[in-house]
């Protein structure tokens, strides 16, 4: 009798191969590929049929800049993301592991704040009055207040800070 009940099979089996990715490729062709296609057919052919939507967008200066700007941030985001990131995650797969888990459960531990709170955060720190100008300052590095947010040094901080334990 006991025997039979060790080589029992389990009533629901894993689904392997394709079968096991169908769900998935589901959710993402419906919620993700679906809207996009319906997106750029009808970037094509409303108002009129023809790529005019596209010459008006890529002739106005002002699209151009913000192209530009949005991929300049991200080109520098990321560069300073991987010169951080890289000497830490070095850093965590050389420590012992219990040493490793410890600081790596640091680094995930500021991904369970609220992000609208690390936000507040960061502008308490960056703004004219907040605590890095305030020691620069005391210290006698700078005369007057650095402009370290509502600009491009602001978002490159924040979002090197939010995307950072997503590199390590």
């Amino acid at each position: 009798m006991s025997g039979h009940l060790l080589h029992r099979q389990p009533i629901l089996r894993r689904p392997d191969g394709v079968g096991g990715a169908l769900p998935a490729l589901t959710l993402i062709t419906l919620f993700f590929v679906v809207p996009v296609v319906a997106l750029l057919l009808r970037s094509v052919t409303e108002p009129v049929p023809g790529l005019q939507n596209y010459a008006i967008l890529f002739g106005d200066g002002t699209y151009a800049r913000v192209f530009f700007n949005t991929f300049l941030v991200a080109t520098v985001v990321t560069a300073i993301t991987v010169i951080v990131a890289f000497p830490v995650a070095w850093m965590l797969a050389i420590m012992p592991p219990a040493l490793g888990s410890i600081v790596f459960g640091i680094i995930i531990l500021s991904m369970w704040t609220n992000l609208l709170t690390r936000t507040y955060a960061w502008m308490v720190l960056l703004q004219r009055t907040g605590v890095i100008n305030r020691t620069l300052m005391d210290i006698g590095l700078i005369s007057e207040p650095l402009p370290l947010i509502n600009n491009l040094t602001g978002v490159t901080i924040g979002m090197v800070y939010i995307m950072l334990p997503f590199m390590i």
